[in-house]
């Protein structure tokens, strides 16, 4: 069964949230705020490849796909859409 957006949010709103100090709020920049480096956006990669069981692929690699907890489980949305028939 797949999860719904909001439970995908919630679960990476849980996860951005441990790289911060105060409570984030879903749409929160956290490129914008500071809270990611290089390796810190390598470690989102993975956590969301791993957790979701998706591939996380080059042309995927854009800021607008992880820089929210919203934006990010959106995309996890549209790739398991995606992978669906696969």
């Amino acid at each position: 069964m797949e999860q719904r957006g909001a439970e995908l949010t919630a679960e990476l709103l849980d996860y951005f949230g441990s790289m911060a100090t105060a409570e984030l709020g879903a749409d929160d920049d956290i490129f914008a705020l500071g809270l990611v480096n290089s390796l810190r956006a390598l470690e989102i990669v993975v956590h969301v490849e791993q957790t979701y069981g998706i591939s996380v692929e080059v042309d995927d690699l854009e800021l607008d796909n992880f820089r929210t907890a919203a934006r990010a489980a959106a995309f996890v949305a549209r790739k398991r859409a995606g992978n669906a028939g696969l």
